[in-house]
């Protein structure tokens, strides 16, 4: 992003899109600051960030997970001796547990129809087009044995200097629903998404052949008053 700034493409015609499914919430928030970076890094990191969005893994608030969470941050320190920094444990670890019920259940059901514990492809089809209730939320598994998944869409807020969320995007429904109270910064003076092809092109050039068309209008334009300045003094001088 920092070589984006230095080419001048977070001017607003330009949207960077990163994918950072596993992240800390408090990374996230705060991408562009580095505490080994001076102010000035910072302050350059900031500007550069603000044409970037972010995909992510959408976070659960639900009362379940956070007691999962807290269990987690105990269990970590009780047994391991390993404290929590981060305010929130990463999804990824929620995820994992998710994954564990699946294949728990999937391997509960080949063993109630007779099957072996050693045959991995047959559990593997009994996860597919699976429901089931976990602390990530709804699982659902289609019928390739993939989550649908739900996401994050976030941007930062010039107001805090934070990445947020402004939409999310739900796998059940392949449905994309904006927050409300949140809107996307589109960092330039109508706010509104930035056209297919930059005003001025990907290079440039049409900016600098609009220049040369407009040069070249003035100079006829001032050729022929030149032009029909003489004609008139002609006449005059004739008569």
């Amino acid at each position: 992003m920092l070589k984006a700034y230095e080419m001048g493409f977070a001017n607003g015609e330009y949207v960077f899109l990163n994918v950072d499914l596993f992240s800390s919430p408090d990374r996230l928030e705060r991408a562009w600051y580095k505490n080994k970076s001076t102010d000035e890094e910072n302050e350059k990191a900031r500007k550069a960030y603000r044409a970037l969005m972010t995909i992510s893994i959408r976070r659960t608030d639900s009362e379940e997970y956070n007691n999962f969470s807290t269990m987690i941050k105990s269990r970590a320190r009780k047994d391991y001796n390993e404290d929590f920094y981060e305010s929130e444990v990463r999804t990824f670890v929620g995820l994992f547990h998710d994954a564990l019920t699946l294949y728990s259940l999937a391997l509960a059901d080949a063993l109630e129809r007779g099957m072996s514990i050693n045959d991995g492809v047959g559990i593997s089809r009994l996860m597919r087009n699976r429901t089931f209730r976990g602390v990530t939320g709804t699982v659902r598994m289609n019928a390739n044995g993939d989550r649908d998944a739900d996401f994050s869409l976030l941007d930062m807020d010039p107001q805090t200097n934070t990445f947020q969320p402004v939409a999310h995007y739900f796998g059940e429904d392949k449905s994309m629903r904006t927050l409300s109270g949140r809107e996307v910064d589109w960092i330039n003076t109508k706010n509104r998404p930035p056209p297919a092809i930059p005003e001025c092109g990907f290079d440039g050039s049409a900016c600098q052949n609009r220049q040369v068309i407009l040069v070249s209008a003035v100079g006829a334009v001032i050729f022929g008053v030149f032009v029909t300045l003489a004609v008139v003094l002609g006449i005059v001088f004739y008569r």
